[in-house]
């Protein structure tokens, strides 16, 4: 097409040679001249995705790669900001955030009142399965705790140093237990907190097998107690909690004192207690090889407190073995609201008493 004399046209220059994203220079031509101006329209665009390729380039710069622990171990990717989350929510009312529960057991053991209620059971805390290079025994130690909303606090469960690491077997892969220290409310979600660690032969070689801050909300209100299995896998364990849902319960504090005679020689000695409704023992105490660890009288037990649906019955059993010799007493206790009661129990040359303490809840002391 032929250009008249004076009439302006625009022609865009070819863009195979520029950058993706520059905005093609646009050259004006009057009467077939080139006259060098730029359009500016043009050279707004230009200027726009330049500014925006700077930009980009730097956020994309600034932006942390997406942290691998999220898809690898999502239970310990949720609980690394859970103290912070928790001190934010809680710590202008509840304290520190390893403060450990205030609230002691038999509170209204020796005064009326108090309610009936829902309770969470822990009767076991095991290491289910291994991988990622791990092989057994495993030396473990770390905190297991839980949080109910009484005080928000630790109420724990599980708790060893490095120097004092607990050795779990493919056999005996289960944790000894040493509380809760009083028993744990579930009115509402109850958070089960773990920290648990593999020993190495340096410190520098300790693994971190478990980190979870899990909110425990039992899935239904149910008539009567149930068993509930949890199971939380991390990068190189499964850790599985037996608990129980108790209903309608009542605490439940249990002492042991000799009162007659010594424990026989070269018995190992297990304690443990259940309830009618769930036919699952929480273990008191086991000696192992040792003999009992007494204080004055009082046999020191791992466990003392549990929960009993208030029309059921506790039963606390003890067991004396030897090779291939076991010899099993059992005592019921019917639940109370408060006060105390006791049994005999004859195991050949000890005479033992049985106390427990029963307390109810005051759910205004939060």
């Amino acid at each position: 097409m032929e250009v008249e004399e004076g009439e302006a046209v625009k022609k865009r220059e070819p863009r195979g040679a520029e950058e993706e994203g520059e905005a093609a220079k646009e050259i004006v031509h009057e009467g077939g001249r080139e006259t060098g101006k730029i359009d500016p329209a043009g050279e707004k665009r230009r200027r726009l995705m330049e500014e925006y390729a700077k930009w980009k380039k730097e956020k994309d710069a600034a932006t942390p790669p997406p942290d691998p622990e999220k898809w690898e171990d999502p239970y310990a990717f949720q609980a690394r900001p859970f103290e912070q989350w928790w001190t934010r929510i809680f710590g202008w009312c509840y304290g520190s955030f390893n403060d450990e529960t205030k609230i002691p057991c038999m509170r209204l053991t020796n005064t009326p009142g108090g309610f009936q209620l829902s309770t969470l059971q822990v009767f076991s805390v095991k290491v289910a399965e291994i991988h990622g290079g791990l092989q057994w025994p495993l030396f473990v130690f770390g905190t297991v705790a839980l949080r109910d909303t009484e005080d928000q606090n630790r109420n724990i469960i599980f708790d060893r140093d490095r120097d004092n690491y607990q050795t779990l077997t493919e056999k005996d892969p289960c944790l000894v237990l040493t509380g809760p220290v009083r028993a744990v409310i579930l009115r509402d979600r109850v958070y089960l907190q773990v920290s648990l660690y593999a020993r190495g032969t340096t410190e520098s070689e300790d693994k971190e097998i478990s980190l979870l801050a899990v909110p425990f909300r039992s899935s239904s209100m149910p008539i009567k107690s149930i068993l509930i299995n949890e199971h939380y896998t991390s990068r190189l364990t499964a850790l599985e909690f037996a608990l129980g849902h108790i209903t309608y319960s009542v605490e439940a504090t249990i002492c042991v004192e000799i009162v007659d005679g010594s424990w026989p020689d070269g018995f190992r000695g297990q304690f443990a207690a259940r309830t009618a409704r769930i036919d699952k023992e929480i273990v008191l105490l086991d000696s192992g090889g040792a003999g009992l660890l007494v204080a004055g009288d009082e046999v020191k037990l791992s466990r003392r407190v549990v929960s009993v649906e208030c029309d059921g019955k506790l039963i606390v059993s003890v067991k004396a073995l030897r090779d291939d010799k076991v010899f099993l007493y059992e005592l019921d206790f019917t639940p109370q609201g408060m006060g105390t009661c006791n049994e005999i129990l004859d195991i050949g040359p000890c005479r033992m008493k049985v106390t427990v303490a029963w307390s109810l809840f005051d759910v205004l002391e939060t």
